[in-house]
């Protein structure tokens, strides 16, 4: 019997089922959805901004009143299968007034796609805001990228070494991560339902695992989990946090016991929650 970090086969499925775990998932959806149509209507917002050739490969960019502003750009999540860029517009409201611009971008999708597509879609987005800043009145040198779980995932493939120079990028073109319930370590998909849809294997799960491939060293990050997750979500988060901070890496945690996976993101509506000042600290020191 394959047993993987305590777990047989069976209740390790079940860890991943992340869904599972909430009675109502699409109430979550139309929550946010809701919260999302509130910040339409300013002339200065772009929505779905191309920055490569498919359908989904596209942003939306809400700008600070004045700039050059500091730039938060959101990555959604929806274990890389579903999710849209417009359920997480709300969180400008948060970032606005205080004066950050908020981005939220949209990418390929499993199983049309492999995970590599994905990763290179999210890093061509980022190039894409570096080159374009200036369009919308932002700082190009001051960028922080936050995420939620698949999200939270890319959001580490973002941090990651080595790729900027292939994108026409500086190495240090992000100033600061906040991935919030992130999947960190892909290992344990090579035995779960997400196998398939992934097309995983071991080089794949290599090479797209932030915990086999760690930020620069001076890449402040911000973690943050719920409280209500399964113990292998929040165990990813709490070992991704170790391992970059054990690295060098100025690492903040913030554990959230009153959210679920999907409650969470409510944390970004507001200018005073933690994760918002969190995320703020971040650009204080971009």
């Amino acid at each position: 019997m394959t047993i993987y970090q305590g777990y047989d086969l069976a209740a390790l499925d079940i860890q991943y089922d992340i869904e599972a775990t909430v009675d109502d998932l699409d109430s979550y959806r139309i929550e946010y959805g809701a919260l999302s149509e509130k910040v339409l209507g300013s002339d200065e917002i772009q929505l779905d901004v191309v920055y490569g050739s498919a359908p989904l490969q596209q942003l939306d960019i809400f700008p600070a009143a004045k700039g050059p502003s500091p730039m938060v750009v959101y990555i959604h999540g929806g274990y890389w299968k579903v999710g849209d860029k417009a359920g997480y517009r709300f969180p400008a409201q948060a970032f606005n007034p205080v004066g950050v611009t908020w981005i939220t971008m949209n990418y390929r999708l499993a199983p049309d796609v492999t995970l590599d597509d994905i990763v290179d879609d999210v890093r061509s987005a980022i190039a894409w805001i570096h080159h374009h800043a200036e369009d919308f009145d932002s700082d190009p040198d001051r960028i922080i990228v936050a995420g939620s779980s698949a999200g939270g995932h890319l959001t580490g493939m973002i941090a990651a070494e080595g790729w900027q120079n292939d994108y026409g990028l500086p190495e240090n073109v992000i100033k600061g991560i906040a991935a919030a319930s992130g999947l960190y370590d892909l290992t344990p998909f090579l035995h779960t339902s997400q196998k398939e849809y992934l097309n995983l294997d071991d080089a794949s799960v290599e090479r797209n695992s932030p915990a086999k491939n760690l930020p620069r060293h001076d890449l402040p990050m911000l973690i943050t989990w719920a409280g209500q997750e399964t113990s292998e979500f929040m165990r990813q988060s709490q070992d991704y946090a170790t391992l970059c901070s054990k690295t060098g890496n100025a690492v903040a945690t913030l554990l959230h016991p009153e959210h679920n996976h999907f409650s969470l993101a409510r944390e970004y509506a507001t200018t005073e929650s933690d994760l918002v000042q969190g995320v703020l600290k971040l650009i204080e020191g971009a």
